[in-house]
């Protein structure tokens, strides 16, 4: 695995042109073929999961009277900010806006009626896609141990066909991408059915905030060359365990590593360097303090943690054995643009071409057949004449 640093110095050395001007150039062609490459592939599909909002009986702190467009609940919204149909007492339907966290409710057409404090709503039909999401591959939605996959609607006339009254069900039919959101149909009837998004991941851009012109963790500096955090040692980890202790590191003071904060998005990745460590890069979920973090899988192998050298660097998604393609591409477009080389062109377009061989076999499966022996061709026997001498 090669991480940011190690790319961005690979690529300016071999580009043979150390300036800052082409750091920043670098940097940019390995964000978009990065992006590139996993637009093919399946290296960034991830889940996301949140929960259903049906129906519910609510109460007002009053009853709303003609021309009102808003009212107060009891309670204020628990759930996420959405807009729902809800049902007043006089038989008026209104779209009403609900704000996590606030009791205010609003919505447009004054009612024509006074209302008592009752209130229902019919549930909600609409949930934000967030923003990580970059295409979504399909969905499903748990009704207690049974898995539905709804099918996808690809037309806002043919969703708005079928959504002609606020039909309520907890079997989820057909779901809808529209305007930031999936919206279902039938509206869930139910709270608390487990919605799951699988989809392909947005690709943040390589960024000099993880690269470091020290191995003391002093911040970058165009034109110096880049490395990874390597501040402080690692006195703690076990096999089996995601927590990371560190000796005399200052990963929040000085690399400035968020803390408490989910850092999986950025692909940040810890290895313990052998003989102490396994040499093998651990994705980061979080940093709790200077000296404390947790991994998103747990350790393997951890042979004798005392006083390790490490390294934490930004890695890309795509797949660990064909990083270095990453570089070849960028500069195919140095070589042919930047600085027009035909014969160092044609070198990294050799070089790319093979790595991209590679990966598209790699994957092509999202496993391996252990078994290397040719697959032996069928023959059919009766094509072939059985004469007798």
């Amino acid at each position: 695995m090669k991480s940011l640093s190690r790319l961005l110095n690979l690529a300016t050395s071999l580009s043979q042109n150390l300036t800052a001007s082409n750091q920043s150039f670098m940097l940019q062609m390995l964000s978009d073929r990065h992006r590139y490459s996993l637009q093919k592939y399946f290296d960034n599909e991830r889940s996301f999961q949140t929960t259903t909002v049906g129906g519910m009986a609510l109460t007002l702190t009053g009853g709303p009277v003609i021309g009102a467009t808003s009212a107060t609940l009891t309670v204020s919204w628990a759930y996420p900010t959405v807009s729902q149909f809800v049902n007043f007492s006089d038989g008026e339907q209104r779209v009403a806006l609900f704000t996590n966290g606030q009791t205010t409710i609003t919505w447009t057409g004054a009612l024509t009626q006074n209302c008592t404090t009752a209130l229902s709503t019919n549930g909600v039909q609409r949930y934000a896609i967030p923003a990580v999401i970059s295409k979504i591959t399909d969905s499903t939605v748990n009704v207690g141990q049974l898995k539905y996959v709804p099918a996808p609607i690809m037309t806002r006339q043919e969703w708005d066909l079928i959504n002609f009254l606020p039909y309520t069900s907890d079997i989820p039919n057909y779901f809808f991408i529209y305007n930031g959101a999936l919206e279902l149909w039938p509206i869930p009837s139910s709270t608390g059915d487990l919605i799951t998004f699988n989809y392909k991941a947005r690709t943040p851009d390589f960024s000099t905030a993880f690269l470091f012109s020290t191995t003391s963790g002093v911040a970058f500096v165009p034109g110096q060359t880049a490395f990874d955090y390597q501040a402080g040692t690692i006195s703690g980890a076990t096999v089996g365990s995601t927590s990371i202790t560190g000796t005399s590191t200052s990963w929040n003071t000085t690399g400035k590593f968020p803390l408490n904060t989910d850092v999986s998005f950025f692909n940040l990745y810890l290895v313990i360097n052998p003989p102490f460590g396994d040499g093998i890069w651990y994705p980061i979920s979080q940093f709790n303090s200077d000296t404390s973090l947790t991994l998103s899988l747990p350790i393997v192998h951890a042979p004798n943690i005392a006083s390790a050298t490490y390294s934490i660097g930004q890695l890309p998604i795509l797949n660990e054995d064909f990083h270095d393609m990453l570089v070849y591409d960028s500069l195919r477009t140095y070589f042919a643009s930047f600085v027009e080389n035909p014969t160092k062109y044609k070198l990294f377009d050799g070089l790319y071409a093979e790595r991209l061989a590679l990966l598209e076999n790699y994957a092509g499966s999202k496993s391996v057949n252990v078994d290397l022996q040719a697959t032996p061709l069928m023959v059919n026997p009766n094509l072939f004449f059985q004469g007798n001498n």
